[in-house]
């Protein structure tokens, strides 16, 4: 497990870290209480597999999870905040270090699915992040359309607040 990101806001500090599933219990815990389900994601043997977590006051605040769809596409499989630590900035810095992590690996694209009605959020800081719509279905599973955003990645990308993040390597 590696300490790759941290962020101080008036809460608390967040701490974003590659986790080798040393927090996957918890992470399963809080996914039951988002997403009432207990699957994560099919499998969790993708190569490669980006699995972060992120800690506040020495408890999981959020997960992100993602895997490679093809050598240029990297996928954010899923991904999920605590309702105690939402609008803390959890999901910005769990998704700008997912962003650099992929460009690291070589990708150029990252792309993810999201339900609106159910998630209004994700679509929302999608488009902070700079992601468009790539497709959109109805999906009868959700009651719900399925939107696919995309956004294509670039060398030196910039975290959205610079002067919030130190990165560990």
């Amino acid at each position: 497990m590696e300490k790759i990101a941290e962020q101080k806001n008036r809460f608390a500090e967040i701490q974003v870290q590659r986790d080798s599933f040393v927090h996957l219990d918890a992470v399963r815990d809080l996914n039951r209480r988002v997403f009432g389900e207990d699957r994560l994601i099919n499998r969790l043997d993708h190569e490669p597999l980006i699995f972060l977590t992120a800690h506040c006051n020495g408890r999981l605040a959020g997960f992100k999870i993602g895997y490679s769809l093809n050598r240029r596409v990297f996928y954010s499989a899923k991904s999920a905040t605590d309702p105690d630590f939402r609008k803390h900035g959890i999901a910005r810095i769990l998704m700008d270090t997912m962003i650099r992590d992929a460009l690291v690996l070589g990708f150029n694209e990252l792309q993810y699915d999201t339900f609106p009605a159910l998630y209004p959020g994700m679509l929302i800081i999608g488009f902070k992040f700079g992601f468009q719509i790539k497709s959109l279905h109805w999906n009868p599973d959700y009651g719900d359309f399925q939107v696919r955003l995309a956004r294509r990645l670039q060398m030196r990308e910039p975290p959205v607040r610079e002067q919030q993040f130190r990165y560990f390597r």
